[in-house]
């Protein structure tokens, strides 16, 4: 049976990825994002489709529902992003699910295969966890007692500060990370990483001056736009609320034929997932993510609207003593 991983690019995607892999070692392995996964969910073919960290965006929703509605493969979905009603009881009818808004993707499908793969591999379950800020489960926190918890941060950070480095930050490349994580080998183990993530963590620490010269207040947000390096969305999006002292923080990046928007908030009662979707959707783009961390696709000429959306939403959130 042709197995194909649909997974997210990021830590928990790859580690989630490598898990199945590690249940699938004959899989197929592709990556994809909330922007583009309809179309990339459309051309997968297999006979069993493994998604894994994918969230539904508002925009494309019923084209994902009817391409999984009309595809004669088995699906099996481990998600962690919100998702409204009618998505859970359309996904809970027409594929195996597993979702829980507490849970990494990574744990979820370390779970669901735990019998069927190396016990080993709950370490990948693990830094999954932690790459996505999702370790403050019982079962993250049972498993760190058991290994030393030093060593595990320190894969963990090899993995997230080198798959943001220009050499890591292709699909190939990150690619060859899932397979070989799936063997059982660590993200230090692959030959470069470490070093990437070494430049990583320098690239970081300057790229906070360059985004408190750079960085603009507009009312509740801070925004910093087009910076170079562009794996750096979401600590640049940070930088640009600490340096501005702003509520929310937006990372803006030009992608030719949209904007490509990253947020982060310092302020944890606000829910970017319900706020960003909205707001994508009133501008024509998308949006969503986490509560704490999420993202936007947005044409080009909507900037300044999805800003203005965003500063009247909080200002009620503040008339109405929410925040």
């Amino acid at each position: 049976m042709k197995t194909v991983i649909l997974t997210h690019s990021d830590c928990d995607g790859i580690c989630a990825g490598a898990i199945a892999l590690s249940r699938f070692p004959h899989a197929e392995v592709f990556f994809t994002r909330p922007a583009s996964f309809a179309k990339d969910l459309r051309e997968c073919v297999g006979e069993e489709i493994i998604i894994c960290d994918i969230a539904f965006n508002q925009t494309d929703k019923e084209e994902i529902m009817h391409i999984i509605k009309e595809k004669p493969s088995k699906i099996i979905y481990f998600d962690h992003h919100p998702m409204g009603p009618d998505v859970r009881e359309f996904l809970e009818k027409h594929v195996t699910l597993e979702h829980n808004l507490k849970m990494s993707a990574s744990e979820l499908i370390y779970k669901y295969y735990q019998k069927e793969i190396p016990e080993e591999r709950v370490w990948i379950a693990i830094y999954g966890a932690i790459g996505d800020y999702c370790e403050n489960t019982q079962f993250v926190k049972d498993v760190e007692k058991d290994w030393d918890i030093r060593a595990l941060y320190f894969e963990v950070s090899t993995l997230v500060m080198g798959i943001k480095t220009p050499h890591f930050e292709h699909y190939d490349k990150k690619r060859i990370i899932v397979r070989e994580m799936s063997k059982g080998n660590n993200p230090s183990d692959i030959p470069g990483l470490v070093f990437e993530a070494k430049e990583a963590v320098k690239r970081e620490f300057e790229l906070y001056d360059i985004v408190k010269n750079r960085a603009e207040k507009f009312d509740n947000v801070g925004v910093v736009s087009d910076l170079e390096g562009f794996g750096f969305r979401g600590p640049a999006a940070l930088f640009a609320a600490t340096a501005t002292n702003s509520l929310l923080g937006i990372s803006v990046y030009d992608r030719t034929n949209h904007l490509d928007i990253t947020v982060r908030t310092r302020n944890y009662k606000i829910d970017l997932n319900i706020l960003l979707a909205e707001a994508g959707v009133t501008v024509g783009g998308n949006g969503g993510g986490h509560p704490e961390a999420g993202g936007a696709r947005i044409p080009m000429n909507k900037l300044k609207d999805f800003i203005n959306f965003i500063n009247k939403e909080i200002g009620m959130m503040k008339e109405n003593q929410e925040l």
